[in-house]
């Protein structure tokens, strides 16, 4: 019976550095609880003293509960994956006190009754049913937990697969081995002196033993493990905070093609820059089948048990989409270059030889050529345009500058016979705008001054409506008005056969907007057109 306290410190010191796991730090102390459980009933059956014998006894007997209490504690935190609290834990160790403290003075035989005594030579005599404190505590109580831990085991066996179930079934197989010699105990098929629990005991060390260091028994906890988890058709894998692989979903096998489990994930992988301790997106190639392909991958830090750390990373196949992808950048490449080049040159050339004509003959010759000048003019103007919607696209960030500053920018690039007709009324305030701002601004000026019509001279002005949290950018002007078309097409947000504006400065103006995480919106009359942006102001926490 000795012996069975080996096993039980063998187990204890391999899974030491694991007890902030769920479940190990009761794992432990279930295999500690079972060492002096065989450690003391050997010595009061050794001890020939009788006053001696009854001491150490009232240390054995709250081993059985205290075996209770942490085999259910270790069923808990395994099935659930999260910890106890202390609350919990004081709760249920209550009740193993109460009788220790009771078992010193035994009033009025609540542990012990008068069948309950030790001989002249140390021999301890104790009846299967006892006071009603050791019995309540040792019996039902003890055994009330051990059936509720055996259920969880199975409800868990029944319910898990893979790496999770193989770990319920050393645990419930040795579990059940434990309660059996138990039995034995009770029900007296043993002699007296001999407790068959220590033995077991060590049969069951030597068997967990094994599994810790060759199956990672209750070192490798999964995290998600429902059905969900299989079902997901993109590769996940469970890393431990040592970077290895400790479970993967049925698509994550596949796409390996070998066993992963225990394996280094940058064996896999082979990129070190996407495990860093923060959540990260990144997209890396593999080889799959024969063949590459691209995956975006995400790295997202878990904790779960005592401070313990790990990664999910979740590979989701973008091959077509990065395809699709390369194709459009390199088609917008080729009719950018196309555009800005081949076509712009040639129209150059075009409203050239129309310009010569127009001057050097009359008459309808003259005004033909004009319109065709005129015309291709515009086309070269709306590939300049067109340029910019490139250049405003390339930007996904937002900047945090006065609008001063973008009026600025607007006057340096904007020709002084637009800003001679345009009156400024701005406050100087921070907003959170894209970082060419200047050129939406730029376009509804340009356009209410090339646009106006009538005896009435050209009458531009930008204001400003400042609130706490948002400035309004007002741009009105005493034009015939926007065309109702014109604002329908960006408020339907895409062109169609039937309805389309007559050119790009429009979604320009809209895009810049957008990308400013702002609202664009326009008023129309007879009188002139009104254009509101509004943005939010970054700055209007510090204000207040």
């Amino acid at each position: 019976m000795y012996l069975g306290v080996i096993p039980s410190v063998v187990n204890c010191h391999l899974l030491w550095q694991e007890r902030d796991k769920p479940g190990v730090i009761w794992f432990i102390l279930s295999m500690a609880t079972g060492g002096l459980w065989s450690l003391l009933f050997a010595t009061f059956t050794l001890i020939p003293d009788p006053q001696l014998t009854l001491a150490v006894a009232n240390f054995f007997w709250v081993m059985i509960p205290t075996a209770a209490v942490t085999l259910f504690l270790l069923a808990y935190e395994f099935v659930f994956k999260q910890t106890v609290s202390r609350t919990v834990v004081y709760v249920l160790f209550s009740p193993i006190l109460l009788l220790f403290v009771i078992s010193w003075v035994n009033p009025y035989e609540l542990v012990f009754t008068s069948a309950y005594y030790a001989t002249a030579d140390g021999i301890l005599h104790f009846p299967i049913f006892d006071g009603p404190i050791k019995f309540l505590v040792t019996k039902v109580y003890g055994y009330l937990l051990v059936f509720l831990a055996a259920g969880m085991f199975v409800g868990e066996l029944l319910r898990t697969s893979g790496t999770q179930r193989r770990q319920t079934v050393y645990l419930l197989v040795v579990f059940s081995m434990l309660v059996g010699s138990t039995v034995v105990k009770v029900v007296g098929l043993v002699p007296i002196y001999f407790d068959p629990t220590s033995v077991l005991y060590s049969c069951s060390g030597l068997f967990f033993a094994y599994s810790i260091r060759e199956h990672g028994l209750l070192k490798f906890v999964p995290v998600a493990r429902e059905q969900t988890f299989e079902e997901i058709t993109d590769p996940i894998f469970v890393v431990n905070s040592a970077g290895y692989i400790v479970d993967a979903n049925q698509s994550g096998h596949q796409l390996s093609g070998r066993r992963l489990i225990g394996t280094k994930l940058e064996e896999f992988i082979c990129d070190a820059s996407v495990l860093s301790d923060e959540e990260t997106t990144d997209v890396i190639k593999l080889a799959v089948n024969g063949g590459t392909r691209t995956f975006s991958i995400e790295t997202s830090a878990i904790s779960y048990g005592r401070g313990v750390t790990g990664k999910i990373v979740v590979l989701s196949d973008i091959t077509a989409l990065k395809e699709r992808e390369e194709e459009l950048d390199l088609l917008k490449q080729v009719l950018s270059r196309i555009f800005r080049h081949n076509i712009r040159n040639d129209l150059n050339v075009i409203a050239g030889f129309a310009a010569i004509i127009r001057d050097s003959t009359g008459g309808e010759t003259a005004q033909s050529a004009g319109r065709i000048h005129t015309r291709a003019m515009k086309v070269v103007e709306q590939a300049a345009k067109a340029r910019k919607i490139e250049t405003v696209l390339s930007y996904s960030e937002t900047d945090r500058r006065s609008l001063n500053e973008y009026l600025l920018k607007l006057r340096q690039n904007v020709p002084a016979e637009f800003l001679k007709s345009v009156s400024f009324d701005v406050d100087d305030v921070v907003v959170d705008a894209h970082p060419r701002f200047d050129l939406a601004l730029a376009e509804l000026i340009e356009n209410a001054v090339s646009h106006h019509s009538g005896d009435e001279p050209i009458a531009v002005r930008v204001t400003t409506d400042v609130s706490p949290s948002e400035v309004t950018i007002i741009v009105e002007d005493n034009g015939p008005g926007l065309p109702p078309s014109e604002f329908a097409v960006l408020e339907a947000g895409e062109e169609t056969d039937l309805e389309h504006g007559s050119g790009i400065g429009l979604w320009l103006v809209y895009w810049i907007v957008s990308r400013s995480d702002g609202t664009l919106s326009v008023e129309a009359s007879d009188s002139g057109t009104q254009v509101r942006i509004r943005l939010s102001r970054p700055d209007a926490a510090a204000d207040r």
